[in-house]
């Protein structure tokens, strides 16, 4: 019976590896387990003194199929992570965990008890309901193709279909941004702009409520330019010349002004802090 299975693993970069315990964590989910393997990775990072193992079974959506995923659990020191929501699955991990001697946690049971006594009836355990979220899954797949085909300028003739368009100049984090959104569902541009190329005509023709730009200060902006160079083997230039770079930033930020963009100085924020005050700005939401 075939089941999907993926491999990713988790550990701070800052402890020696070799000098910490294995554990191999199972995440067995009946849908995708986007969800279960976020809440895992993220519980994973806060023990320094150990490093996980993540291996995501997804789909596990009859008995079959689970019992060969379960019975074919591997790995060092193995730990399972299940989000069922069928009560006969919940047992059969248990007791096949039970029996093996496996470390074994439902994510999604206390989570339901608790919903179950705020509103005072018990859970259908419908699998069938899980297909709304592969339907969710489908649509962040075909956001981040939309981001894709929109990165960096690209797609200007489709630009008003997409939620968010993002402004600004070279290596503000634009597009790790947009690609960020467009794993939460949102369909997402950005527009590079230059001193040479300026603003594209297609930015007057959506609605500005779309729009937000980035900014960063001019210095971090200046080194993050050298370094891509650097990288690169190129040598100097205008485009990483501080006074060359100020005149940039202070001639886009004034051109923002001028068109009404709200403006999001990036200097000193995380990608996902960034995203944060996008949504909050265009007030959309992440449902």
């Amino acid at each position: 019976m075939g089941k999907k299975t993926t491999k990713k693993k988790s550990a701070p970069a800052d402890v020696d590896q070799d000098s910490r315990e294995l554990y191999t964590l199972h995440l067995i989910a009946g849908a995708t387990g986007d969800l279960l393997h976020r809440f895992a990775a993220i519980a994973a990072t806060q023990f320094s003194d150990a490093r996980f193992e993540l291996v995501t079974h997804t789909m596990q959506d009859d008995l079959e199929k689970l019992q060969d995923t379960l019975d074919s659990l591997e790995g060092s020191r193995p730990i399972v992570l299940h989000g069922l929501p069928n009560t006969a699955d919940k047992r059969m991990v248990r007791r096949v965990c039970v029996s093996r001697r496996i470390p074994h946690f439902d994510v999604t049971g206390p989570l339901l008890d608790f919903l179950a006594d705020c509103v005072g009836s018990l859970p259908d355990n419908d699998l069938s309901r899980l297909h709304q979220i592969d339907a969710t899954y489908e649509k962040r797949i075909d956001a981040m193709e939309f981001a894709l085909s929109h990165d960096d300028g690209l797609g200007l003739r489709t630009l008003e279909e997409a939620d968010i368009v993002i402004v600004g100049v070279s290596r503000v984090s634009k597009s790790p941004t947009m690609l960020y959104l467009s794993s939460l569902g949102f369909k997402v541009a950005n527009v590079s702009i230059s001193p040479e190329t300026g603003f594209p005509e297609e930015l007057e023709q959506i609605n500005k409520r779309k729009i937000v730009a980035f900014s960063s200060q001019p210095k971090r902006l200046q080194e993050i330019r050298k370094e891509r160079l650097s990288r690169s083997g190129a040598g100097s230039s205008a485009y990483d010349d501080l006074p060359t770079v100020i005149r940039e930033v202070m001639a886009a930020e004034a051109e923002y002004q001028a068109r009404g963009y709200p403006v999001i100085d990036v200097t000193n924020l995380t990608i996902e802090q960034t995203a944060a005050r996008i949504l909050e700005i265009l007030k959309l939401s992440r449902s």
